[in-house]
């Protein structure tokens, strides 16, 4: 699990680029990375190195460009500018795992496609998208360790964000329960304990045996035996709330996700157990909403200037929160650790 480094300051969005200074000096940069490359075994790490350290620091440069861009103009081309400082970053994160990246045209591609042609009853939160054979998508998911996807399958947005726990409130007065719920953690010695409230289990019509099946199936704790279920519920006070207890030592659990202020949420995978890292959340959202700014203009220009869909709402929450939150995702890939950054 992540160490969690917490910066207090009076601008925690500055605060989280001012971090990103570290990477964008040639020294530091370089250093990082033949590090990185040392710990991951790669031959001559100091010429892999050398080698990479302009795409990681061109990179950061040009996504801070995109994102101070994008901080000032209107929604009407937000998302693009958004999108493309997530494709900047991506890369540098990417160029810290490999050196030689990109090594064919192929992976210089988005990797993600959606429908060219909407239909004039389109809704943004139906909308669905599909991941492609290869592409700049396909390779920062699997590195980030995703689960891997099937030629055919698609995925709808209404299923992505309803489980970035920051929407929670704008997602429950549209679409009703999302699938994401903030708990409780207390631990002793010898447990965690999360205070769950019991409509988590009703929400995608779980029973109680059923959810458990999943955590248990889904733990990842490589300390834990193989055959050994290592979460269990429990009653308790006041009525209407499930304590659910780890029976090993704390550790990272993959339907856990943190929002911006540090606070743990459980969240429901998508059908077939199907889990997304969140910073492929947010690029596949932002490719959606950059694909109908840019091509789709007119439709675009609807729906944010007639006030006629109601997706606006959610869309204006998910742009501002992934202009604060996808760098900061990026950041705690890059250290290692999970930065924290909150006012006075």
């Amino acid at each position: 699990m992540q160490s969690v480094t917490r910066i207090r300051t009076e601008e925690p969005y500055r605060k989280m680029w001012d971090t990103f200074v570290y990477f964008e000096n040639e020294q530091t940069a370089s250093r990082y990375l033949r590090d990185q490359y040392e710990k991951s075994g790669l031959p001559e790490p100091q010429r892999a190195a050398y080698q990479a350290t302009p795409k990681l620091i061109f990179g950061i440069k040009q996504a801070r460009q995109y994102y101070r861009a994008a901080e000032t103009c209107d929604i009407m081309t937000k998302p693009l500018l958004l999108y493309y400082g997530m494709m900047s970053l991506a890369r540098a994160l990417i160029a810290c795992r490999d050196p030689d990246y990109p090594t064919t045209t192929s992976v210089l591609k988005h990797g993600l496609s959606t429908r060219k042609l909407k239909r004039d009853s389109y809704c943004f939160i139906q909308d669905e998208i599909r991941v492609q054979k290869d592409g700049l998508f396909v390779v920062l998911h699997e590195m980030l360790g995703g689960s891997r996807f099937s030629e055919r399958q698609r995925v709808v947005m209404k299923d992505l964000l309803a489980v970035l726990p920051e929407l929670i409130p704008c997602y429950q007065r549209l679409y009703g329960l999302p699938c994401v719920c903030e708990f409780e953690q207390k631990s002793d010695e010898h447990h965690t304990y999360w205070d769950l409230p019991r409509w988590i289990l009703q929400a995608r019509g779980y029973t109680r045996e059923e959810f458990l099946n999943m955590l248990n199936r889904m733990h990842t704790d490589p300390s834990s035996q193989a055959n050994r279920p290592v979460f269990y519920l429990q009653e308790c006070d006041p009525p209407g709330r499930l304590h659910l207890h780890h029976g090993s030592p704390v550790a990272h659990h993959p339907l856990l996700i943190g929002d911006v202020t540090g606070k743990m949420h459980i969240r429901y995978p998508l059908a077939g157990d199907f889990l997304l890292p969140e910073i492929s959340l947010h690029f596949m959202v932002m490719f959606v909403l950059g694909m109908l700014c840019r091509y789709e203009t007119e439709r675009w220009g609807e729906m944010i200037l007639t006030f006629l869909s109601q997706d606006v709402y959610l869309i204006n929450e998910f742009l501002n929160l992934s202009m604060r939150k996808f760098p900061n995702l990026i950041l705690n890939e890059l250290f290692g650790e999970q930065y924290i950054f909150y006012s006075v």
